[in-house]
């Protein structure tokens, strides 16, 4: 329910219209004033819940322009801020990977569909698990290359930034196929780069 609430204002809009002209078409046809009054109260109860969406900001929508900026300095190769959103404890696959993007010269970098993301607040450090579709271009070593790949990051939240943790690297299809496919590809173009 918090997600329509909070990240999909269309929906409340949408329904808080219809069921707004509804109650006021009903008054206008037969003039009950219980009709303009519930058409009144839904109207007001469409503008609270849209102005209360577009006031909170979940960590679901930060994390969408997150992507967006962190797939940005990527294209635009900028290592220094990419580095910036490691974790200082990562895992042994982040921590050669940024040992290695160094070489890599990316002229695309983007994320092409995000499939899911689950949060997990339990612990001392909020975690995030992302699911999604990225397609690069870039070159390392004197090889060029395009690569489509189903992307799973896993973050953790210090303070107030959201920090890559752990990543995974399959096959495009994984989403779909759910299965281990032609795990690490992306890994391995960075490691030929060396």
């Amino acid at each position: 329910m918090t997600t329509y609430l909070f990240e999909q204002p269309w929906i409340i809009g949408a329904i808080g219209t219809c069921l707004t002209v509804v109650t006021l078409y009903g008054w206008t046809q037969s003039g009950n004033s219980i009709a303009l009054k519930t058409g009144a109260v839904f109207g007001v109860v469409t503008i609270l819940l849209l102005a209360i969406n577009l006031w909170v900001v979940t960590d679901s929508e930060r994390l969408r322009v997150w992507l967006a900026d962190t797939a940005s300095e990527l294209q635009n190769n900028r290592w220094e801020q990419v580095q910036k959103r490691v974790s200082p404890q990562p895992s042994v696959r982040v921590a050669n990977i940024s040992d290695r993007i160094k070489n890599v010269k990316f002229s695309i970098a983007q994320v092409t569909k995000i499939h899911g993301m689950d949060f997990d607040y339990s612990g001392d450090m909020p975690t995030a698990f992302i699911r999604m579709n990225a397609f690069v271009e870039a070159e390392s070593g004197g090889l060029s290359g395009k690569a489509p790949r189903w992307v799973g990051l896993t973050l953790e939240k210090r303070g107030q930034d959201w920090l890559i943790l752990d990543l995974e690297d399959r096959d495009p299809q994984h989403e779909f196929v759910n299965s281990d496919s032609g795990a690490n590809s992306l890994g391995q173009m960075l490691q030929n780069g060396r």
